[in-house]
């Protein structure tokens, strides 16, 4: 019996930092207008946390963040929070929401872990360095946006960022 082998593209992953969410509408409006459909974008961050915030305040603060990333990403994005003991309180939307929900031993969540987000983006193959930086960033109430883009996409991601 002969096999058969596919040849499929690499996939990569991509992360960029924004401090402001118009940076980010602004990169991810941009990337939708210049590239294919291939592309698959998700942002990762920190639900501002500043001031302790009643349930319900906090409540629509997700509401509000969660409409205005649909916006940019399309109604059909999946959105989740979850709480990092060391990060604090994270959201989540776009396609690697699953890698964070992923239930691990029956009760927590990955990214519920004190290396999930760490884990997470060194298993999408992100440099231990750059993992490090985003982390820092994330603390810093910074947007990660993830990109995950074939190969050849990379080169117009890039020069798109410069």
């Amino acid at each position: 019996m002969k096999a058969i082998r596919l040849k499929q593209e690499q996939q990569i992953f991509s992360i960029n930092s924004y401090q402001k969410l118009w940076q980010l509408k602004t990169v991810i409006h941009q990337l939708n207008m210049l590239t294919a459909n291939s592309l698959q974008l998700s942002v990762l961050g920190k639900l501002n946390q500043n001031v302790v915030l009643k349930s319900s305040q906090n409540e629509q603060a997700n509401t509000e963040l969660n409409q205005n990333l649909k916006s940019i990403f399309g109604i059909e994005t999946d959105f989740a929070t979850f709480n990092n003991p060391e990060i604090g309180t994270l959201f989540i939307t776009g396609t690697v929401v699953s890698h964070f929900l992923q239930e691990m031993y029956g009760s927590k969540q990955l990214g519920e872990f004190p290396s999930g987000p760490y884990g997470i983006l060194r298993g999408l193959g992100i440099t231990e360095k750059n993992t490090y930086n985003c982390l820092q960033d994330l603390n810093n109430n910074y947007f990660l946006l993830i990109i995950r883009c074939q190969k050849r996409e990379l080169k117009f991601v890039n020069e798109l960022f410069q």
